[in-house]
C-alpha cells in the first residue's frame, strides 16, 4: 500500500484521504446548517444529510484517522458517538420515545432552519455497524481485524443498496418507515467502509489463515447469514410495500370509491321522494320526506368521513359538503311551504332547483368517484412496479448470492490451498536437499501450524544426517589427506635413508680418508700437504653441515609460516633481488601489473628466494636476465613465472630437479645441497598450488601457482 509521510509519520495514502473526505463532507453540512442564506444555491441539497447525521459522519472520518495514528481515546470517543446517535434515533423512531433527536441542533442554529426531518434509521443502523467497526478496527492483527472486515462490508452492503434502491430503481425501494437516506450519506458510508476494508483487509486475511478449518467455514458460515439477513429484509420490506399498497388499494380507493357511489344513490332516492310528492301531494305523509333526508344525512356523513380519510379529491369534497348543506335547507323550506299548503311553489323548487342541485351533487360524486379510480391506478401502477422490483430482487439475490458464494467459497479454498501450497513447496525444497529454508507457518496454531512444525522436526532431522554425512566426508577427506601426507613422509623418510646412506656418509667417508691422510703426511712430515688436506677436510665437513641445514629447512618447509601479510609483489621481489645478486651482470625485469595481494609472506619469500638464487646460481655468463611475471587466475590463484637466459635444463633432467639432493653439475664444481627445488614444491603444493618447468635449448622458466586467499584452516592443519 502507497505511503506518506507526514509530521514524520508514515501513512497509508487510501484511509487517510478518505479521513479527510469524511472530515470535510460532515463539515460543510454543517456550516450549510448553520449559513443557509449564504449558501441557499446548494442548501435545499446538502441538507438533505440532516444536522445529527453529519456530526456522525464526522465522528467517522475522525475515528478513522484515530486508528491511523493510534489515538485510543479520540476513537472511543467517536465510537461513543456513534453509538449515542444510532441508539437514540432508533428509540426515538421505531419505539416511539419521544426523544425528539430530529430537533437537537436547532438550539445550535442563529434562525430556525428552512426544513427539518429525521435521520433514516437506516443510516442510524449504519452508524451502530461503524462504532463496532472502529472499535475492532485498532487493532492491527488477530480475530478482531476480521469482524471490523466483515462489520465494513455489511456497512457498504446496506450503504450501496440504498444508493441503488432510491438514485437507481434497481432495488426495491429501500426506505425504512418512509425516511430516505440522502445521497451523500450512502456515499459516506461507502467510503468509510473500503477504508477500513483498505486498512485491515490483509490483516484480517492473515488472522483467517491463521484459524482453523472448521473456523473458517463458521466464518464464512456467518458472514453469508448475514448477508442472508440483509437481503432477507429487503425482500421483507418488499412484502410490507406490497402488503401496503393492497392495503392501500382495497381499504382506501376502494372504499372511498364505494362511499361516492353509495351517496349518489342515497342522493338519487330523496331526489325521486322529492319529485313524487311534487308530482303526488297526496303522497307527502306515507313518504315522510323529514325522516328519510335525517336517514339519508346520517349514512352521507358517515360516507364523507370515508372519503375525507383518504384525502381524495378535497376540492371537489369541500363543494359537495356546502352544497349538500344548502340542498338539505333548501328542502326543509319547501317542506314547509308544502305544509303550508303552497303546492305550487314547492312543485316548483322540486322539480327545478332541487332537480339541478341534485345533478350537481351527482356530478361531484362521480368527480370523486373518478379521483378515487385514480388513485386505484396509481396503486396497481406501483404494484405493477413492485411486481418487476420483485422480480429485480430475485435475480440480484440469486446473482448475488452466487457471487459471494463463490467468492466465500473462493477466499476459504484459496486460503487453504495455498497454505498446503506453501508447505508442499517446502516439502519439495527439503526433498531436494535444501533444509536451511524458512518453513512457512510454523507459528501458526492449528492444523497448518502443527503440519509446519512436523515439516520443521522433519528438516532438521534430514539437517542432522546431512551434517552427520557431511562429518563423515570431512573426516573421509581428512583421512585421505593425512594417508597421502604419510606416504608423501614416508617417501621422505625413504629419501632421508638413502640421504643417510649414500649422501651422508660421502662426506664421513672423505673426511675418514682425509685424516688418515693427514696422519700419513704427519708421519712423513710433509707439512705442506696436511695443509692441503685439512682445507679439504674443512670444505666436506662445511659441505655436511650446508646439507644437514638444508634437510632442516626442507622438512619444517610450511609448518611455521608466520602471520598474513599485504605483499607488494615489486618491492619484496627488487629487495631479495638486489640481496642475493652475486654477479653484476646479471639483472631482474619485471612483468607488468604484478599483484599485491594478502597472504603468508614467509613462505612465498622463501619460494621467490630459492628461484633467483637457483636462476644467478646456474646462469654461465657474465651477462643475463631474470625476469618475474605475475596475473590472476579464474581458479581462485596467482600464476607466477620465473624466466632466465641461463644454459637451460635438458628435458631428461626437468622431472629430477625437484627431487631431493638432485644437482645437475658435481658438488666440486657448483657447491649446493640439491635441496632448493625440492624445498619449493613442497611449500608451493603445500599450499595447493602447483609448480613445472619449461625448458628448451638456452633459458628456462619456473612456473607456479599460488592461492589468492590463505584460509587460517590451512595455516593451522600442518
Amino acid at each position: 500500500m502507497f505511503r506518506f509521510i507526514f509530521f514524520g509519520h508514515r501513512y497509508p495514502l487510501p484511509p487517510m484521504l478518505i479521513s479527510g473526505f469524511l472530515l470535510v463532507l460532515g463539515t460543510v453540512v454543517l456550516i450549510t446548517w448553520h449559513a443557509p442564506h449564504t449558501m441557499s444555491a446548494i442548501y435545499p441539497f446538502i441538507t438533505l444529510m440532516t444536522y445529527n447525521t453529519a456530526i456522525g459522519v464526522i465522528a467517522c472520518g475522525l475515528g478513522l484517522y484515530a486508528i491511523l495514528c493510534a489515538m485510543r481515546t479520540v476513537l472511543f470517543a467517536c465510537c461513543f458517538i456513534l453509538l449515542a446517535i444510532g441508539t437514540l434515533t432508533l428509540l426515538d423512531l421505531i419505539a416511539g420515545i419521544p426523544l425528539d433527536t430530529t430537533n437537537w441542533f436547532i438550539v445550535l442554529l442563529a434562525e430556525p432552519p428552512v426544513h427539518t426531518q429525521p435521520m433514516s434509521p437506516v443510516s442510524s443502523a449504519a452508524f451502530l455497524l461503524a462504532s463496532i467497526t472502529l472499535l475492532f478496527g485498532i487493532y492491527p492483527e488477530g480475530t478482531r481485524s476480521i469482524i471490523a472486515t466483515l462489520m465494513s462490508l455489511l456497512i457498504f452492503f446496506t450503504a450501496i443498496s440504498t444508493l441503488l434502491s432510491q438514485e437507481f430503481g434497481l432495488f426495491p425501494s429501500f426506505i425504512w418507515m418512509g425516511i430516505k437516506m440522502s445521497p451523500q450519506t450512502a456515499v459516506s458510508l461507502i467510503t468509510f467502509s473500503l477504508g477500513i476494508f483498505i486498512l485491515r483487509y490483509e490483516a484480517a486475511i492473515e488472522a483467517f489463515n491463521r484459524l482453523n478449518f472448521f473456523s473458517r467455514l463458521v466464518t464464512g458460515f456467518i458472514f453469508m447469514s448475514l448477508l442472508f439477513i440483509g437481503i432477507g429484509s429487503i425482500g421483507l420490506l418488499q412484502i410490507n410495500n406490497v402488503a401496503s399498497i393492497s392495503q392501500k388499494l382495497y381499504a382506501g380507493p376502494l372504499q372511498a370509491s364505494n362511499a361516492s357511489l353509495r351517496i349518489k344513490n342515497d342522493l338519487g332516492i330523496l331526489n325521486r321522494i322529492v319529485k313524487d310528492v311534487a308530482i303526488n301531494p297526496d303522497l307527502a305523509d306515507t313518504k315522510n320526506i323529514p325522516a328519510v333526508l335525517a336517514e339519508i344525512d346520517g349514512k352521507i356523513a358517515d360516507e364523507l368521513a370515508i372519503i375525507e380519510r383518504e384525502h381524495l379529491a378535497q376540492g371537489d369534497l369541500a363543494r359537495f359538503k356546502n352544497l349538500f348543506s344548502d340542498w338539505k335547507i333548501i328542502i326543509r323550506n319547501i317542506y314547509g311551504q308544502l305544509e303550508a299548503g303552497d303546492i305550487e311553489g314547492y312543485r316548483d323548487i322540486a322539480l327545478n332547483q332541487i332537480q339541478n342541485t341534485t345533478v350537481t351533487l351527482e356530478g361531484l360524486c362521480d368527480q370523486m368517484i373518478v379521483a378515487a379510480q385514480e388513485q386505484m391506478r396509481l396503486l396497481n401502477e406501483q404494484a405493477v412496479l413492485t411486481k418487476h422490483h420483485a422480480a429485480n430482487l430475485m435475480l440480484v439475490v440469486i446473482a448475488g448470492f452466487l457471487l459471494v458464494g463463490i467468492l466465500v467459497a473462493a477466499l476459504i479454498t484459496r486460503s487453504l490451498s495455498w497454505q498446503l501450497q506453501q508447505i508442499r513447496q517446502a516439502m519439495l525444497t527439503i526433498a531436494q536437499g535444501n533444509t536451511h529454508i524458512e518453513i512457512p507457518f510454523s507459528d501458526h496454531p492449528y492444523e497448518i501450524g502443527d503440519m509446519a512444525k512436523t515439516l520443521k522436526i522433519f528438516a532438521n532431522s534430514i539437517d542432522e544426517r546431512n551434517k552427520s554425512a557431511q562429518l563423515l566426508i570431512q573426516h573421509q577427506e581428512d583421512l585421505e589427506k593425512t594417508n597421502t601426507r604419510l606416504a608423501q613422509t614416508n617417501k621422505e623418510l625413504e629419501t632421508f635413508a638413502y640421504v643417510a646412506s649414500h649422501d651422508l656418509k660421502s662426506p664421513l667417508r672423505g673426511i675418514a680418508q682425509l685424516s688418515s691422510w693427514i696422519d700419513e703426511d704427519l708421519e712423513a712430515k710433509e707439512f705442506s700437504e696436511v695443509d692441503k688436506h685439512t682445507r679439504m677436510l674443512r670444505n666436506r665437513i662445511q659441505r655436511m653441515e650446508k646439507l644437514l641445514d638444508d634437510l632442516l629447512i626442507f622438512y619444517r618447509a610450511g609448518k611455521t609460516d608466520g602471520n598474513i601479510t599485504r605483499i607488494d609483489l615489486q618491492h619484496m621481489a627488487t629487495e631479495l633481488f638486489e640481496i642475493q645478486n652475486t654477479k653484476p651482470g646479471i639483472r631482474l625485469e619485471l612483468g607488468p601489473n604484478l599483484p599485491v595481494f594478502d597472504s603468508l609472506s614467509t613462505p612465498f619469500e622463501q619460494i621467490l628466494r630459492n628461484l633467483f638464487s637457483n636462476a644467478i646460481k646456474h646462469h654461465d655468463l657474465e651477462q643475463g636476465v631474470i625476469r618475474l611475471e605475475g596475473k590472476r587466475l579464474d581458479n581462485d590463484f596467482y600464476e607466477f613465472r620465473v624466466c632466465d637466459d641461463g644454459p637451460g635444463i635438458p628435458a631428461k633432467f626437468q622431472e629430477r630437479v625437484f627431487g631431493m639432493f638432485q644437482t645437475l653439475k658435481p658438488r666440486d664444481e657448483l657447491e649446493g645441497s640439491g635441496m632448493g627445488l625440492a624445498l619449493i614444491k613442497k611449500l608451493v603444493e603445500t599450499y595447493g598450488g602447483t609448480i613445472a618447468v619449461q625448458s628448451e635449448g638456452r633459458g628456462s622458466c619456473f612456473i607456479f601457482t599460488w592461492p589468492q586467499a590463505i584460509k587460517r584452516k590451512q595455516q593451522h592443519d600442518r
